[in-house]
């Protein structure tokens, strides 16, 4: 992988992940720490079939709170068996912490997360479809990482599938979205992923430049990212339509990829304006006329701004 990516992937997961020194239930009851990094083989369908966590678990230094003293064998099976029936999965972080007494360092959780990393790319490089990972801009393979991140690396999304083989960047952007039914905090990574695979097909046409360096600056906040300047505003996503709105004086209340009310008072604000068919009830970036985003292309260019697609 790119250095770029190797050096951005953390910084880009842990806002999606948090960053937790201790064990607690996912939102799939399944037993986690670090950076999203699952310690449990049980089956979430069948859940409290299988109490045996995966080996990583005994791998990791773990050690009491309290005491400083590392952890035994038995003391990280006791805390995982605790945590595993513990019925936190929806609790507040600070009610997963209080009934755990083991933790790992923020040094530890590095280097678990850059060896999962390694594993990864290593498994996705076997997978047919993407064979010439390395090949890919840097923004693709980091949008591919974090789908393997959340999904496993031998997720099974078709089209996205079929259009990594021919490179097609923006459909595969279309096609990256996780399900967000019962897991809303994958909503900010699907926006953060679909606007990495739209960067990667710019790039396919880029500016001279050193094509090795991330568009999409991990370090900071989607936001800020959006309004840096350093790429063309991307209308084929919300964000690049709350984006192009922001600019161009149509508040939509914040720049987070979630087509709400305050983008939709945006949206249909600026087709009044510009005498456009008005979508009160739009939903997603693909409810929204085409020629509603031509007008924003428009006046974006004549502003000089870039847009894209």
């Amino acid at each position: 992988m790119h250095q770029s990516v190797w050096d951005a992937f953390l910084p880009f997961s842990a806002p999606l992940e948090g960053r937790v020194q201790f064990m607690y239930l996912d939102v799939k009851s399944l037993v986690s720490t670090g950076v999203g990094n699952l310690l449990d083989a049980d089956d979430p369908e069948h859940f409290g079939s299988n109490l045996k966590p995966l080996p990583d678990i005994f791998t990791l230094d773990w050690y009491d709170k309290d005491t400083l003293e590392p952890a035994s064998r038995s003391d990280i099976l006791q805390e995982y068996r605790t945590v595993k029936f513990s019925n936190t999965a929806h609790a507040t972080i600070n009610a997963k912490e209080a009934i755990t007494r083991l933790r790992i360092s923020n040094a530890t959780i590095d280097d678990l997360v850059r060896s999962k990393l390694s594993q990864f790319e290593q498994y996705l490089l076997g997978r047919t479809d993407f064979e010439d990972l390395e090949e890919w801009p840097a923004d693709a393979q980091l949008g591919l990482f974090s789908m393997a991140w959340a999904l496993g690396p031998a997720f099974a999304f078709p089209k996205f599938q079929a259009a990594a083989r021919q490179q097609d960047w923006l459909t595969m952007a279309r096609e990256s979205k996780i399900t967000e039914t019962g897991n809303p905090g994958v909503i900010p990574r699907n926006v953060r992923n679909g606007l990495l695979f739209t960067l990667a097909s710019w790039n396919a046409d880029p500016p001279p430049g050193d094509l090795t360096q991330l568009v999409y600056n991990a370090g900071v906040a989607l936001d800020a990212n959006m309004r840096s300047g350093n790429f063309p505003v991307p209308l084929n996503l919300t964000v690049g339509l709350q984006t192009a709105l922001e600019t161009l004086g149509f508040d939509p209340h914040g720049l987070d990829g979630v087509f709400g009310n305050n983008t939709r008072t945006a949206l249909t604000s600026f087709q009044s304006e510009m005498s456009l068919t008005t979508t009160p009830t739009a939903t997603d970036i693909g409810q929204v006329p085409e020629e509603t985003i031509d007008a924003l292309g428009n006046e974006l260019q004549s502003q000089g701004f870039p847009r894209y697609p």
